[in-house]
Parts: structure tokens; C-alpha cells; sequence
């Protein structure tokens, strides 16, 4: 091995290297656990006003429910399906007119129930001042009959406006380069095997012909294919192993350099020219 005082790095440029295990004589890869399940996503809207109490009564320290979700009915009269009966929360912009304070205090509490007798949590949505009309934009969860409650302490019409809806999704956490998409929209044939869960067969032996250590370096090509460059000890070469395939079942392993004792400390990254580089020690 040169001394440190001879240390030079070279550049490779080759033609066309998840995780990189060593062990046992054998250069391998192992594939991240992939998250996937429900969550909430949001759905935006034209808004909608779902509620206009200043053609009837103004609240006076109680709660009016509001159902949001499923069909409903608008102050316009009309009937309309504003959020899906499958939501989990409502994004509102409520505003206050008309206010009075109950004593020292005015606000209104926007939380999920199932009925106008729940008790309203403590806490404040929206704060206000005797005949200062206010607005606030907040989230607010449904509840399992699709409604919310309003409670207002102190006395106030209230405008009520939807602008968003969240629901679950079915979220994964796989994504695919544009060319492995164009290519499974090109070829229907491929669509099964790119979209389908990455296989338990992992990890896999890429290179098992010497003795290697821990210095490797990984990237994703412009194919979306690994490329891994390594160092075999047993031969003191620099290697590359071309994954065939994006979880590299299978790879093409070449000998970029055995002049010496080289490939230490290596490092690969992708050119502007879609070309892998690789510093190394010699």
C-alpha cells in the first residue's frame, strides 16, 4: 500500500453502481423496507358556504352541529354533496358578525361531536370583540356521522365556508424513474413486474470471486439501475457492479483498474452526462 505522503486520487469514468453488505468473502445489497398504509391526504375545493345563521337566530353561549359530510343542505336552498361521507377532517374559514361578548370574553370553539349536547373541549377556535366581525381559517376533524359542532360563548352569527376536505390514502412509499414508467406504459407486459411489492429474496450476492471490505460506494444511474464500485482485496483491483434491474437481482461486474493496489476509499457519483465517476485511493 503507498504511504499517505504518495496519496493521489484517480477518476474513472465508466460506461455504465441500496445498501452494500460485506461478509463472508462475498459483495452483496440489500433493499430498504418500503412504508406504505393509510394517510390523510388534503382535497382542495372551490369553496363552499355551508352555513349562514344571520337569516335566523344568532348563537347565544350554546353549540349548533353542522353536518358536513354526504349530501347537505346549503343556506342557497340548494342540496349538494360538498365533502365525501369517507373524510376525516374538514378545512373551514369560519368568521364571526354581529358579535357580543359574554362579559369580558367572546369566541367560538369548532370541534367534532355527534350530537349538540357533547361538551365543547377548552379550548378557543376563533376569538372576537362586540360588532367587530373576525374570520380564521383551521382544520377541524369530523366526527363518525360526519358532523362538527360550534359552540359560541357570547352571541354571534355565524359564516361558515369549506374550503378542502382530508381522506385516507393508501400511500407507498416506492417511487420509479420517468424511464422506468415510459418503458412499463410502452410494454404493458412490464407494468406487473415494476409495480409489484419488492421481493423477500433479498439481499443478493453480486460478487463472490475474492475477498472484499468495507470500501464501497453506491449510486442510481440514469436507467434507475444501482451502480456499485467496490474494493476485492483479494486482487487489489477496483470493481464496479452494474445492477441489471432496479432491486439488482442481477448484476454486470467489471475490473476498472488492477494497476497496483487501488480502489480504496472509493466514491461514485453520476456525471452531468449520465456517466458514473469514481474517486479512489491508488
Amino acid at each position: 500500500m503507498a504511504s499517505s505522503g504518495k496519496l493521489r486520487t484517480r477518476w474513472a469514468a465508466i460506461g455504465a453502481a441500496c445498501a452494500v453488505t460485506l461478509g463472508g468473502s462475498t459483495l452483496g445489497i440489500v433493499q430498504a423496507s418500503v412504508s406504505s398504509g393509510d394517510r390523510a391526504i388534503y382535497v382542495p375545493i372551490t369553496p363552499v358556504r355551508v352555513l349562514d345563521t344571520r337569516a335566523g337566530t344568532p348563537i347565544t353561549n350554546t353549540t349548533l352541529k353542522v353536518v358536513v359530510e354526504g349530501t347537505i343542505n346549503l343556506p342557497s336552498g340548494s342540496t349538494q354533496v360538498v365533502v365525501p361521507v369517507d373524510a376525516s377532517a374538514v378545512a373551514l374559514n369560519i368568521t364571526v358578525t354581529e358579535g357580543q361578548k359574554n362579559g369580558q370574553y367572546g369566541f367560538v370553539t369548532a370541534f367534532p361531536c355527534t350530537s349538540d349536547s357533547d361538551t365543547p373541549p377548552n379550548a378557543s377556535s376563533l376569538n372576537f370583540e362586540s360588532k367587530v366581525d373576525i374570520a380564521n381559517a383551521m382544520n377541524v376533524t369530523t366526527s363518525a356521522n360526519g358532523s362538527i359542532c360550534l359552540y359560541v360563548y357570547g352571541t354571534a352569527d355565524l359564516i361558515v365556508d369549506i374550503a378542502g376536505y382530508y381522506t385516507d390514502h393508501n400511500h407507498d412509499d416506492r417511487y420509479y424513474t420517468e424511464t422506468e414508467v415510459d418503458t412499463a406504459l410502452t410494454s404493458k407486459a412490464d407494468i406487473t413486474s415494476l409495480m409489484a411489492p419488492i421481493t423477500p429474496s433479498l439481499p443478493v450476492t453480486l460478487d463472490s470471486t475474492g475477498d472484499f471490505d468495507g470500501h464501497t460506494s453506491i449510486t442510481v444511474g440514469t436507467n434507475g439501475n444501482p451502480i456499485i464500485s467496490y474494493h476485492d482485496s483479494t486482487n487489489g483491483d477496483l470493481k464496479i457492479a452494474a445492477c441489471n434491474n432496479p432491486t439488482c437481482t442481477t448484476s454486470t461486474n467489471t475490473t476498472t483498474d488492477s494497476t497496483g493496489n487501488v480502489g480504496y476509499f472509493n466514491s461514485i457519483a453520476i456525471g452531468t452526462n449520465g456517466n458514473p465517476i469514481i474517486s479512489y485511493w491508488d
